[in-house]
């Protein structure tokens, strides 16, 4: 554990310092950009609240593809069960709204119905992964492109809000949304999600479940030959994943944006899997892992103002991170193999 977080800070460090030669090669000054970063992410109030509301949604997706992948699975459709968890929340908290629920009607009725919503999107490619063989990879990735059009078109259509000009679901009024924490905008999603990172590890680590889970994934044939079902597990780990990653929609609806919006797509799948392979599959890495990750979306937004720098920089430093981490599994599975043979 130790040396899987020292691997993941050098990782980092690395991203950052290849991240200062692209700055220095577009004309700016990289440690100056870098200070300007943490003067204005860390070191100022809206600064580090902001950061833990970006990490939220994260932390939610990057706990349903670190359950997929201890099964085995590469849930590669996070971001369409985070669309059709958002709009189920949107339509349902907002109908529950109207019919004069209380705040906890509403969080309840909208997180139930993302719940669903994300666990069904999952359950087709899971039942093709375990019934006919079909690669998860190719189905959860189809069913992306799927949800995004049929999102837009419920959102354009049936479960419009008609009293305005553009697309979306019925407004879930402020009051009745997420609670914030104390005079912060950091908003008690955020304790959904760490409750949730918790019950994962207990769940992975303390279960026989868990334990049988794992074993699943790491060694499918051995874990055929101790009487493990595995195909009843991987079908499992996959609906249980959209159903968590349905959470970052419902989260976001339910908090900052308070209604589905035609043509939004926050895009988590991609950082969830670099939260993922940060933490070193570890779900005590996922927090930390999450953070840094909030930092560079927040840093995205507040940068080109700053510093000039174009928000598509923090983008490329998250995909050289994702190279640096695979760069790194790659010469550990190297090493491993010279040392058994």
């Amino acid at each position: 554990m130790r040396n899987g977080g020292l691997e993941s800070l050098g990782a980092v460090l690395l991203a950052l310092v290849l991240g200062g030669v692209l700055l220095a090669l577009t004309g700016h000054e990289p440690l100056a950009a870098y200070r300007e970063l943490v003067e204005r992410t860390l070191l100022r109030p809206v600064g580090w609240q902001e950061i833990l509301v970006r990490a939220t949604p994260l932390l939610l997706a990057g706990c349903a593809v670190l359950i997929a992948v201890r099964a085995g699975i590469w849930n590669i459709g996070v971001d369409g069960q985070v669309l059709v968890g958002a709009l189920a929340a949107g339509s349902v908290g907002s109908a529950l709204a109207d019919a004069g629920a209380g705040r906890p009607g509403v969080w309840t009725g909208a997180a139930l119905a993302g719940l669903l919503a994300g666990g069904l999107w999952g359950l087709v490619p899971a039942l093709l992964r375990a019934r006919l063989g079909i690669n998860e990879i190719v189905t959860t990735l189809m069913f992306n492109y799927i949800a995004i059009s049929l999102t837009a078109w419920l959102v354009k259509g049936p479960l419009r809000d008609k009293t305005l000009v553009s697309p979306q679901t019925p407004l879930i009024p402020r009051e009745l949304r997420l609670t914030t924490l104390g005079d912060t905008r950091v908003h008690a999603g955020l304790l959904v999600a760490l409750l949730l990172v918790v019950l994962a590890g207990w769940f992975l680590q303390r279960t026989v479940a868990g334990y049988e889970l794992t074993a699943a994934g790491a060694s499918p044939r051995a874990a055929r030959h101790g009487l493990i079902p595995v195909a009843r597990y991987m079908v499992a780990a996959l609906v249980a994943s959209g159903a968590i990653a349905a959470l970052a929609g419902v989260n976001d609806v339910l908090s900052t944006k308070g209604t589905f919006q035609g043509e939004w797509n926050p895009g988590y799948g991609l950082t969830a899997f670099a939260l993922v392979f940060l933490a070193r599959g570890s779900v005590a890495g996922l927090i930390p892992a999450a953070l840094f990750l909030g930092l560079l979306s927040y840093g995205a937004d507040v940068m080109p103002r700053a510093a000039g720098i174009a928000p598509a920089f923090f983008d490329a430093v998250e995909g050289t991170l994702l190279i640096t981490l695979a760069l790194g599994a790659w010469v550990r599975h190297r090493r491993a193999r010279r040392e058994a043979a």
